[in-house]
């Protein structure tokens, strides 16, 4: 009884390889603005990270957070000279 509930409502013909490996590139793509602003060395990388994580899952603050992650990084400081 309980395995016929289960194959109601599962996917029992998917690999789990395959749920496995879209999930992992869905959350890649999703951290594409901080992977840039850590690439660019951004000034603000860390709160982009930051912020990615919170707002990134929504369409808009994904791009806001790309656009900023695009802008221009700032002065380096004078720590990482």
């Amino acid at each position: 009884m309980m395995q016929e509930w289960i194959h109601t409502w599962t996917y029992y013909d998917q690999s789990p390889v395959t749920f496995f490996l879209v999930f992992l590139l869905l959350c890649v793509f999703n951290l594409i603005p901080s992977i840039v602003a850590f690439i660019r060395k951004h000034r603000s990388k860390w709160t982009i990270l930051f912020i990615n994580i919170l707002l990134g899952w929504t369409v808009i603050g994904w791009i806001i957070i790309l656009i900023w992650s695009l802008s221009y990084p700032g002065e380096p400081n004078q720590a990482e000279s």
